[in-house]
């Protein structure tokens, strides 16, 4: 069991952290907005708030793209689309695609065809093949 100190004691060593949201009509809205209350609740003393607009995150279509590669993998082995989508996160070390980039959620796409193909023989549409 994890003690509230060994908590406080560990996000201690957090300097920062970064959350993704969206500002609309004046009110913020955070991705994670349990997480962020967590960690407040966790510090004390003054601190500084910096609010910056978001790098150009994924593109609807390559989240559309990715979705029917999910789908396609969960099939062939036998994972929920959910499961597939979570076993892709732990394999490539990604807390969340939603916080990838354009360019890097490229990479990660190529890098699971890649996977696909050469370990398993799975060979994925592109994206035009896709019907998007």
């Amino acid at each position: 069991n994890i003690s509230d100190e060994n908590i406080k004691n560990g996000i201690k060593k957090i300097k920062s952290i970064a959350r993704f949201s969206e500002i609309k009509n004046g009110k913020l809205t955070l991705d994670d907005n349990l997480g962020f209350r967590d960690y407040l609740c966790l510090i004390e003393g003054d601190v500084h708030l910096e609010i910056k607009r978001a790098e150009k995150v994924r593109s609807p279509q390559q989240n559309a793209y990715y979705r029917v590669i999910i789908r396609i993998l969960a099939k062939e082995l036998g994972y929920t689309e959910q499961e597939m989508h979570e076993t892709i996160k732990e394999k490539y070390d990604v807390e969340s695609t939603k916080q990838l980039d354009m360019k890097e959620f490229t990479e990660l796409i190529e890098t699971i065809k890649r996977w696909a193909v050469i370990d398993m023989g799975i060979v994925l549409p592109n994206a035009k093949q896709s019907h998007l």
